[in-house]
């Protein structure tokens, strides 16, 4: 039986839980932070590992839900119900979720349709989609999570996780997608696929936000066709102007016997063009951004920012073997334009550079970072930069263990000694620059008060 249309009741819940978070904005500086993002006060949370952590991933990052908008809101609570609802689905609908689990029959295709929305009600735990297993070559209809190929789809406030491919696949025909507050957990291959339309097009304007992407167990350990270890958070082919915010990408790191040592988290490549990627949180990835990866024609991936990123890497987690092919956390390659502004990154002697620029990268800019390891070039990449310090210690930072590279009042050497920069308006958590005579080296913005909130260890 497909789902129940309901009207206005849910849609006037949702606008009343968006109502509750609004009332922060204009107080004091922390609670922003907290509602777009908290995001370190739950990173310190996260790396302990509890059995609910184990089974469910790292906790949803705190962000206002979407209001509940749509021609029609069609109600389901069951798997059944799920899949007649997408097997009917018409322009404009909003398919909401009631909380539980869904074991899913079929891959959910959002085909031929635009303006569909496939949510829960808010957070991203409350209902969680499972397929068959990220290693289970026996995936029978699921090989996907959720297939679109159309305009302005939106999949918010839910979990997919266990998918033997893709959790979420964009092709040809699909445009401005919006993922938001969702948890993805455990893919065979990419978690996010865009593909492209032809040699010069493809899923253009996506935003992904407030989103969380893990390995709670490590990645796969067979092989789905290109060979063993196969994956990137995202991987953005033939693409123009998407927004990757506030998110958290954790364990993407391969065996080094996989082959495939150094996926980034965050690839955006064949030629693309203006990526913007800001406000996120990296913990132990083999790579976390990629702009551009091979030496195309013309270029792999064009202007764009990376900027106020954190990126932690635990001491030892690299082999000796495996540091000697290493590049850089953030890589710049085939990409000219490119600007990498105030991210910090502590890489504790996993790879030999922070970031790196590689074949054509004329008019890249590296400013303002704060990393534990140098700027790299090679095969004729070029950049100008300022402002960089590259001596950072785990002192300087709040819990550089569990990943929060908040600075620590005692971080006199980069507070406060950033030159300013017109791209760079806000830090991490979205407070503004400068708290103080000037800007800070790095992604945090420290400031004596009004500090985000931070759940103790």
């Amino acid at each position: 039986m497909q789902g129940a249309i309901v009207g206005q009741t849910n849609v006037q819940r949702g606008n009343t839980l968006q109502a509750r978070y609004a009332g922060c904005s204009g107080r004091l500086r922390w609670c922003r932070p907290l509602i777009t993002l908290g995001l370190i006060g739950v990173l310190l949370f996260l790396v302990g590992g509890t059995a609910l952590g184990q089974t469910l991933g790292s906790p949803c990052i705190s962000a206002p839900p979407l209001p509940i908008t749509g021609t029609r809101v069609v109600n389901v609570a069951t798997e059944a119900q799920l899949q007649s609802a997408m097997s009917n689905l018409r322009d404009g609908d909003t398919i909401l979720l009631a909380n539980g689990t869904y074991n899913l029959t079929n891959t959910l295709h959002v085909a031929n349709v635009n303006n569909v929305t496939i949510r829960g009600a808010y957070g991203c735990h409350e209902v969680v989609l499972i397929g068959r297993g990220m290693d289970n070559a026996n995936y029978g209809n699921v090989p996907h999570g959720i297939w679109s190929n159309a305009r302005h789809a939106v999949i918010a406030h839910l979990t997919i996780r266990d998918i033997y491919t893709h959790p979420i696949i964009f092709n040809a025909g699909a445009q401005s997608p919006h993922i938001y507050n969702v948890k993805l957990l455990n893919a065979g291959s990419q978690f996010i696929k865009a593909n492209p339309n032809g040699p010069a097009a493809g899923v253009d304007n996506g935003v992904v936000e407030y989103s969380v992407f893990e390995y709670t167990a490590g990645p796969p350990a067979t092989n789905h066709g290109p060979g063993v270890g196969y994956t990137n958070g995202l991987s953005i082919h033939t693409a123009n102007n998407w927004i990757i915010r506030g998110n958290l990408f954790k364990n993407f790191h391969t065996p080094d016997s996989s082959a495939y040592p150094w996926n980034p988290v965050v690839l955006v490549w064949k030629h693309s063009t203006n990526t913007l990627t800001e406000r996120n949180t990296f913990i132990n990835v083999d790579r976390a951004v990629a702009y551009g990866l091979q030496d195309n024609t013309g270029y792999d991936h064009q202007g764009g920012i990376i900027r106020n990123n954190f990126i932690y890497v635990q001491p030892g987690l690299m082999s000796q073997a495996r540091k000697a092919g290493s590049d850089a956390q953030i890589i710049v390659w085939d990409s000219p334009g490119t600007k990498v502004f105030h991210n910090t990154i502590l890489t504790n002697g996993n790879v030999f550079n922070a970031i790196e620029v590689r074949f054509n990268t004329v008019g890249a800019e590296i400013r303002n970072n704060l990393t534990d390891a140098p700027l790299g070039s090679r095969d004729g990449g070029s950049y100008s930069q300022s402002g960089n310090w590259l001596t950072a210690t785990v002192s300087m930072f709040v819990n550089a263990t569990g990943g929060d590279l908040h600075l620590k009042a005692t971080a006199t050497a980069v507070i406060d000694q950033a030159p300013t920069l017109t791209n760079v308006l806000d830090d991490i958590d979205g407070n503004p620059r400068p708290c103080g005579v000037a800007y800070d080296i790095g992604a945090d913005e420290f400031c004596t008060s009004g500090s985000p909130p931070r759940i103790p260890q």
